[in-house]
């Protein structure tokens, strides 16, 4: 039989911030890459907290956030409101000014947008084995209230029992971005009153995006190429090669990647390549992609090593793509010399054993009928 022991309840925060058109967006986007996008936009909602909340759960398109002990002030709530919602749409401008990927969730992440509801009550927690739960009315109420009559696209709303528990809460006229609005829903328990702002004026807060200049110092000069015929066709080679989680299927040595700024390439996408697991790693920047329906071109920058590798794919046939990996580096005459004398060769055998993987990774997907999991769309679905 299992145990259930729970507390007694205490006056809590409870706070959720919740993605709308979630649903429309998972049911008519790439199932893969939608959910790859509700991921990160979850984990940077968390990731934006700063005012010691707690995570209750996930819940699909909503993260539960609590907070026991001290009553929030209007201003510290209000400043964790903005904070999310400007990471969250700082997220969301990535996809629409560095993506790469051309398929509806892709294309379409910017349709999604933010709400907030906060809510003050008493709350107990259910322990089931290892299990926590929160419970009680107040957990419904702020539930019930994700569907209210308000209009807005985006606004956070304010219970009145959070404003009367702090004395703070009388001067959210005067810190708030806005003069909130007054609302009232009716529900099966009774009426729920509480107070609204639009987040819209926020929008003026979400910094503009730049993408570092990685364009090669004229000073760097070629110091090895590499070519080679894959067995592919140039969207499936582009879309392994591109994929910073993939490396350790086609490069020699790579035992996996971390460190990386999303799940879906983009301009911009960096990782580090796990070969030793220490700090000599190469940590890279996959940036400069220049796309045709025939020739693909974009710039790997190796931080720690200091060099670029400048990759081209060109289709020669329906399924045969030439790959070119030439890599740059500032040398002075000396470097030149030694690199010639001892390092050129081993590493013309590294890219080029490298390739040799990829050609065979290439055609093992195709002998079974099977895609790469990246996924990535380089011309929209029609």
């Amino acid at each position: 039989m299992t145990s259930i022991k729970n507390t007694s309840a205490e006056p809590t925060l409870l706070f959720i911030p919740d993605i709308s058109g979630f649903t429309k967006f998972v049911h008519e986007t790439e199932i893969s890459h939608s959910e790859h996008i509700i991921t990160e936009l979850l984990e940077t909602l968390i990731d934006a907290n700063e005012i010691d909340l707690e995570v209750s759960e996930i819940e699909g398109d909503a993260v539960l956030f609590y907070r026991k002990g001290r009553k929030p002030t209007a201003a510290e709530t209000l400043a964790q409101v903005q904070r999310m919602y400007v990471k969250f749409h700082l997220c969301l401008r990535k996809y629409e000014f560095q993506r790469i990927c051309q398929c509806g969730a892709c294309i379409n992440a910017n349709s999604l947008s933010l709400k907030f509801i906060i809510h003050y009550g008493n709350i107990s927690v259910n322990h089931v084995k290892e299990r926590s739960k929160l419970f009680g009315k107040d957990l419904i109420v702020a539930h019930r209230l994700m569907k209210n009559d308000i209009s807005l696209k985006e606004y956070v709303l304010v219970t009145n029992q959070l404003m009367n528990a702090c004395s703070t809460w009388v001067e959210v006229d005067h810190i708030a971005w806005e003069k909130p609005y007054k609302g009232q829903d009716e529900y099966d328990f009774g009426a729920i009153k509480y107070c609204y702002l639009s987040l819209a004026p926020l929008e003026s807060h979400i910094p503009e995006l730049t993408l570092e200049d990685y364009v090669p110092d004229p000073k760097m000069s070629k110091i090895l190429a590499v070519e080679s015929t894959i067995n592919a066709p140039i969207e499936l080679v582009f879309d392994i090669v591109s994929d910073a989680h993939a490396k350790h299927l086609w490069v020699l040595h790579v035992k996996g990647s971390d460190k990386t700024n999303g799940e879906i390439t983009k301009n911009g996408s960096t990782h580090r390549c796990i070969m030793n697991g220490d700090d000599n790693d190469p940590f890279l920047t996959s940036h400069d992609f220049n796309i045709t329906k025939d020739f693909i071109t974009w710039i790997d920058t190796n931080h720690t090593g200091k060099s670029d590798l400048i990759i081209t794919l060109k289709r020669i046939g329906n399924n045969l793509t030439r790959i070119n990996l030439t890599a740059m580096q500032k040398q002075n005459l000396i470097k030149k010399m030694m690199y010639t004398l001892f390092y050129k060769k081993g590493f013309v055998q590294f890219y080029s054993g490298s390739l040799d993987k990829l050609n065979q990774y290439c055609q093992s997907l195709r002998a079974s009928g099977k895609r790469h999991s990246s996924g990535i769309l380089l011309e929209p679905a029609t």
